[in-house]
């Protein structure tokens, strides 16, 4: 037992010391926050869609007094502690919500331990004993914290498992098939068009091709419309992101992972490459610009200023773009590449603590959260999409094309998570990347130097 006890606890000094590398490099706490230019990555107020709030969550509530998925079980005198990042005030209220209905259905007491450096200081409560009972994971960082032996394993058919989408609830399975977190929400990518720009230059949005494949020849020829039309360089074709969180689906279009078995980078492999010269012939073109090029920070901010016609961006921008600004636009899904339909999946699951004494209790609260009542108070207030297709007809996001377009997306998305090591990955990938996008270097060249650091600190966290 002395043995067992002293291995964790190696495991998860072992844990801090890389965490403190991964901060080192400018891993994100969220994958929310490394998918949008500049957000926080532990409030994840961009998360933020078209539903109205307070509202939402109020209206839902009502459907969750019966406490049905609560397990109906009388929790009275029992005390549960969740854990959680901050997030914005619609998010705040959806979660008082939810807490305030299971209390009622259950008797027992909520406590809300809000995170302000969530990784850090949740790693923390693990080595001290004091984590949460139940807790958030991001997806991004479920491979690294399934490795602590810190999560409770659940049972898939006693979480409803079968009623996710596949792709989510893989998410956070371990490769030994082990389920430790369930997926509260996600949020999808998907293709955004102002149709009053296109329009000024006489361009339809079924025009806008819908292979990634056909983008340069349809983009250089906008960008020379666009420059006759508001001056040069006024308006850009199409904003991206340089993040791997957005890219990644084409750096690994041709089978090839992006990070090895052992958890090294293996960026500068042929077929990696290729498809970022594909980017990078891209940007070097002109018409497809980082919001930084604009002297802006981030995609939802230079479409909303008019200062692009076409951009690739996350559900969280819906809310933005109608309270924030005043633009006319359009939704359509991502293009294919490579005769592959792709977009990039973000979620949160919520798992339990192993070491926790209230674990019927954590199991009923994250089976009440991530069920149809408690999800629907979540996502309708808190502007999230459902992880499970029943929520989500629940919720009639259909009737909304933005939301429908995302929601549409969630079964094609590829989850933003890749091993233990993509933080460092990533973020090496962000400090040398650039240079093949300005055509400062060539693609190889750029590849090459993220393989040598990021393996380099890599070899020193282990």
């Amino acid at each position: 037992m002395m043995k067992k006890k002293m291995k964790k606890a190696a495991a998860l000094t072992a844990a801090a010391v890389l965490a403190m590398s991964l901060a080192a490099c400018g891993g994100s706490d969220d994958s929310k926050g490394s998918a949008n230019d500049g957000a926080d990555a532990n409030t994840p107020e961009d998360t933020t869609g078209s539903n109205d709030g307070a509202d939402g969550a109020d209206s839902a509530g009502e459907d969750a007094a019966d406490g049905a998925e609560a397990g109906g079980t009388d929790f009275s005198g029992k005390k549960l502690t969740i854990g959680a990042w901050g997030g914005n005030d619609q998010e705040s209220a959806a979660l008082n919500k939810m807490i305030e209905e299971f209390e009622k259905s259950t008797g027992a007491e909520i406590e809300l331990k809000v995170y302000t450096d969530y990784n850090t200081q949740i790693q923390a409560d693990f080595v001290a004993g004091t984590a949460p009972d139940a807790f958030y994971i991001d997806g991004s960082m479920f491979p690294f914290y399934s490795n602590l032996g810190m999560m409770e394993p659940l049972d898939k058919d006693e979480m409803d498992g079968g009623a996710f989408y596949e792709n989510l609830l893989s998410a956070f399975t371990a490769e030994d098939g082990t389920i430790y977190c369930i997926p509260k929400d996600v949020s999808t990518l998907a293709t955004y068009y102002n149709i009053d720009i296109l329009d000024k230059v006489g361009v339809k949005p079924e025009d806008i091709p819908d292979a990634l494949d056909d983008y340069k020849a349809f983009l250089t020829d906008l960008q020379s419309k666009l420059d006759a039309e508001y001056g040069e360089g006024q308006v850009a074709a199409m904003t991206y992101n340089q993040d791997m969180s957005r890219n990644l689906y084409i750096l690994e279009a041709d089978g090839d992972s992006i990070i090895a078995e052992d958890g090294k980078s293996q960026l500068s492999q042929p077929g990696i490459v290729k498809n970022l010269e594909f980017m990078t012939d891209l940007a070097q073109s002109g018409c497809w610009q980082t919001p930084k090029d604009l002297g802006l920070g981030w995609n939802g901010e230079a479409f909303g200023a008019g200062k692009a016609a076409i951009m690739e961006e996350g559900n969280w921008v819906y809310t933005t773009l109608k309270n924030d600004y005043d633009v006319n636009f359009g939704v359509k899904e991502m293009p294919t590449y490579k005769g592959t339909q792709y977009s990039m999946a973000f979620t949160v699951g919520w798992g339990i603590f192993a070491n926790s004494s209230e674990k019927d209790l954590a199991k009923a609260w994250v089976k009440y959260a991530t069920g149809v009542d408690g999800m629907e108070i979540w996502c309708s207030g808190a502007g999230c999409l459902p992880s499970r297709a029943d929520v989500a007809e629940k919720m009639d996001v259909e009737s909304d094309p933005v939301w429908k377009v995302h929601s549409d997306m969630t079964k094609i998305a590829t989850p933003w998570q890749k091993g233990t090591t993509i933080d460092i990955v990533n973020s090496n990938y962000q400090n040398f990347g650039p240079a093949a996008f300005k055509g400062e270097s060539s693609a190889e060249e750029a590849m090459k130097k993220v393989d040598e650091q990021a393996n380099s600190e890599i070899a020193n966290a282990q």
